[in-house]
């Protein structure tokens, strides 16, 4: 009996969130007759695998649900969308051939990514100690909170308090120092909010009660302040809010599907609404006149298919560019006064080639393993994707029972659930860039801590 209420728990949602799925599909059927048979079967097909890479997700809140639901939107339902309803951004349409070629790499990343994820089911060796936990000192908690006030003057001093909440007049130099500081003085506040939050739901004491709440709440402050939903892009104002959400609310509390409801949500309705605030006042937007389009995205915001499709013909004409892109990367701290190693990047290369006049183009996970490497980087990066994601899922949700410490890893987890979108969309040279930035104080911090505990090694 007690199997059928457990069977039943797990159906049941698997039922809801299935026909939740199907029901938001069918709003986007358009001109149904403008695809043909084959390019509707390999949409199919990827849809199927996609979404039985979502029932099989076993962990509430993971990267590994935050991929496959990336493959479903950005891969599956909106170029179905746009396709059927003749759209293509900057009216660069791809060809039957290139659709379907796409469709393939997209299905081989879904399978060497489950591959990587789910077949290897031995246990990850969890490892602890002091160098992987957060320093537990008065001292330490008290300094995060004056390094981000400080945070908050800098950028008062050098944008103006006032212009912190005015969009596009806090741009930060296009440069490789420029962008690590635009970052890093804006997740400086959030990543210590976040540990007061995983040190209050984890019941640690470190400070009185009462100072906790209170430092809690300026750092919230400053955090708004330099992060409000106003002047930033919608990427970086949905990691680091999903960040403060899963540090603040126990992970059990998204048992289920609940996770997944909020995921539908925010993309049906807080992505919108985001994107609405780009063009529009909150005045404007309350006004009776104004209506919310929750599913229109024929938007060159969403080109993440068709932008594979045009790495597929950029690799045709100009061949792979066999790991230029990946060195570019893996180089992202080296300034280019310096030594110019790295090119430009991959959307940037494939829009300037094809005479796009706006280059400043994504270029998905998928594009990045094909440019350089063909059919095997998809497959390899797909093999690494799946293992990272792994790593990080299942070591977070072992440390997190550890109620007397606050792990590295448990920070890194719940800012990159939403980060993770951003770098699959791309193109991945800026995106490691900025990610970099952002947990620059963390690594920090991890690195000091390191030191510090073989230091103490030696010394016995």
């Amino acid at each position: 009996m007690d199997q059928i209420s457990m069977n039943r728990k797990i159906l049941i949602p698997n039922i809801l969130l299935g026909g939740v799925l199907l029901i938001y599909v069918l709003t986007f059927f358009n001109n149904l007759a403008s695809l043909s048979l084959n390019v509707y079967i390999t949409f199919l097909i990827n849809f199927v695998v996609v979404v039985a890479g979502i029932l099989k997700c076993d962990l509430p809140i993971s990267l590994n649900k935050i991929n496959w639901y990336f493959l479903l939107i950005f891969l599956v339902i909106i170029p179905f969308y746009q396709l059927t309803s003749g759209y293509a951004p900057r009216s660069m349409h791809l060809t039957e051939y290139e659709i379907i070629f796409t469709n393939v790499l997209i299905l081989l990343w879904c399978i060497g990514y489950y591959l990587s994820y789910n077949l290897k089911q031995t246990e990850l060796r969890v490892m602890t100690g002091e160098s992987l936990v957060l320093p537990k000192s008065k001292s330490f908690y008290l300094f995060i909170v004056i390094v981000s006030v400080l945070c908050l003057a800098y950028e008062s001093a050098t944008t103006g308090f006032a212009n912190l909440f005015i969009r596009g007049t806090s741009d930060f130099d296009e440069d490789t120092f420029g962008i690590m500081i635009y970052f890093l003085t804006r997740s400086i506040p959030a990543i210590s909010l976040a540990i007061y939050l995983w040190t209050i739901k984890k019941k640690i004491r470190i400070l009185p009660k009462y100072q906790m709440y209170t430092l809690s709440f300026l750092l919230f402050l400053v955090t708004f302040i330099l992060n409000n939903p106003v002047t930033l892009s919608r990427f970086l104002i949905g990691a680091i809010y999903m960040g403060l959400l899963i540090s603040i609310f126990d992970i059990s509390l998204f048992k289920g599907k609940r996770f997944d409801i909020l995921l539908i949500f925010s993309i049906v309705i807080i992505f919108p609404l985001m994107y609405a605030l780009k063009f529009y006042t909150i005045e404007q937007i309350m006004s009776p006149e104004y209506t919310l389009e929750i599913n229109n995205y024929n938007s060159v915001d969403f080109d993440a298919f068709q932008m594979i499709g045009r790495t597929i013909r950029f690799v045709e004409t100009y061949g792979y560019q066999y790991g230029r892109q990946l060195r570019s990367v893996l180089f992202f701290f080296m300034p280019r006064d310096i030594l110019d190693i790295k090119g430009i990047p991959s959307g940037q290369l494939v829009a300037t080639i094809q005479n796009v006049s706006y280059t400043n183009l994504s270029s998905p996970i998928v594009a990045e393993g094909f440019i350089d490497f063909g059919i095997a980087g998809v497959i390899l990066y797909s093999l690494v994707f799946g293992r990272i994601a792994k790593f990080f899922d299942y070591k977070t949700y072992t440390l997190k029972k550890d109620s007397t410490n606050i792990y590295f890893i448990e920070i890194t987890f719940s800012f990159l659930i939403g980060y993770l979108v951003y770098i699959y969309r791309g193109a991945l040279q800026p995106t490691f860039l900025r990610l970099m930035g952002f947990f620059l104080f963390l690594i920090v911090i991890y690195a000091m801590n390191k030191a510090i505990h073989f230091k103490k090694i030696e010394n016995k």
